[in-house]
């Protein structure tokens, strides 16, 4: 008998670099702002982690960021259902 369980969804956020200069790549994938703040400071964001909390994002309406030096999408991760 299969039963699937409701999974959480796991949300993504897609940071896209627009002029990469001492950036090494264009795109990163991180698990929460937090993870992004971590990783890289507010100059190279072009946004404060305070500001993007603040942000209205939804991954229907309102799901893309954007400013001069990059692009935040936040998006779902889909995985492959379990089953028991």
């Amino acid at each position: 008998m299969d039963i699937k369980k409701e999974k959480k969804p796991i949300t993504i956020y897609h940071v896209h670099f627009f002029g990469v200069d001492d950036i090494t790549q264009s795109d990163y994938y991180f698990g929460s702002i937090s993870a992004i703040f971590e990783h890289f400071e507010k100059s190279e964001i072009g946004i404060q982690a305070s500001s993007l909390y603040n942000y209205n994002f939804d991954e229907v309406t309102n799901p893309i960021y954007e400013n001069k030096k990059c692009r935040i999408r936040k998006s779902i991760l889909i995985t492959k259902s379990k089953s028991k």
